[in-house]
């Protein structure tokens, strides 16, 4: 992620969507990343600290702290892997996340990500940790410390008397994914639209934006997050200054499921501020201006009506609705 001012820029900022930079601003001293991963038998996976470790005897979940510049999915499936060898795992949810002071006595923040294992796969442990066991949680073993117990039980507790309801983690691998996007689409001052062409060519020419991801606030905060990773334009997540040009509903097709996004507007770029677009090489290799006529030669007909929709959203100043 480009990180140097660009003349779009307003003055640098933690962006809302870092829960990392949110707990520096707290205080907070440490970061920590665990998964609460199941098995289609509706059992937890839990690790036993080895002798000679910290806390030796303690059944505890996966993880350990966050690096620097990691986000928190990747910190939790990187812990996962160096202590239990799992990598082929479903994140399904953000379980939120809680103080306490550690056993060094730091002021940690403990994120938990809830994670599904679909298929059997050996563990292989690190020499942190001497024995695994897939446990029903109601069946969860001694020593283990009680906030974790507390998290493994709210989180596959038996649901109540309400027909079809069923606890977060068991829940969502069941239902079909419909996953966000948030985008900021520019155009320059004479009303072209400003697109990225992307490094695969089927992909073609795009806006700057992504899917939301499990700690984005707001569909806002992931368009401006993905903004500043693809052109190195930094943004405040404000809807005054960035206002929705777009909602987009995608159909499922192709085995694909529904997919809804969202375009909001960066306003119109100078010629200097488009020249001074810094790329990702990994995700785009140039930068093209097209103008309504030129977006039906350049583009395929499918993301020329789109773009289409969103210029005449810009002129008019009416967010527009699309279902293709």
């Amino acid at each position: 992620m480009t990180t140097d001012a660009h003349p779009l820029s307003a003055p640098m900022f933690h962006p809302l969507s870092d829960p990392l930079a949110r707990a520096r601003a707290d205080g907070v001293e440490r970061t920590t990343a665990g998964v609460l991963l199941t098995d289609p038998a509706g059992r937890v996976l839990l690790l036993r600290r080895a002798p000679g470790t910290l806390q030796a005897g303690l059944w505890e979940l996966p993880g350990g702290g966050t690096e620097p510049g990691e986000e928190l999915v990747a910190a939790a499936l990187r812990e996962l892997d160096e202590e239990s060898g799992l990598t082929r795992v479903r994140v399904t949810a953000h379980l939120g996340s809680a103080d306490r002071t550690d056993s060094r006595g730091a002021r940690t923040r403990a994120h938990v990500i809830a994670a599904h294992l679909d298929h059997p796969q050996e563990v292989r442990l690190s020499p942190e940790h001497d024995q695994h066991a897939w446990v029903l949680p109601a069946d969860l073993p001694e020593p283990i410390a009680a906030h974790e117990a507390d998290l493994i039980r709210r989180h596959t507790a038996p649901p109540p008397a309400l027909p079809g309801h069923r606890p977060l983690p068991a829940y969502l691998p069941t239902i079909p994914a419909a996953p966000m996007w948030g985008s900021v689409f520019f155009t320059t001052e004479d009303g072209r639209a400003v697109l990225l062409r992307a490094t695969d060519p089927a992909k073609g020419l795009q806006w700057a934006g992504g899917d939301v991801e499990f700690t984005d606030p707001s569909p806002l905060h992931t368009a401006v997050r993905e903004c500043a990773e693809e052109t190195g334009i930094l943004l405040p997540p404000d809807p005054d200054r960035l206002p929705l040009l777009a909602t987009v509903f995608e159909r499922p097709a192709g085995g694909w499921p529904a997919k809804v996004g969202f375009a909001f507007h960066g306003g119109a770029l100078t010629p200097a501020q488009v020249a001074g677009i810094r790329l990702d090489p990994a995700e785009h290799t140039e930068v093209v201006l097209l103008s309504r006529d030129e977006l039906a030669a350049h583009t395929d007909p499918r993301r020329a009506q789109l773009t289409l929709a969103v210029l005449d959203a810009a002129r008019t100043g009416v967010p527009a609705y699309v279902v293709r």
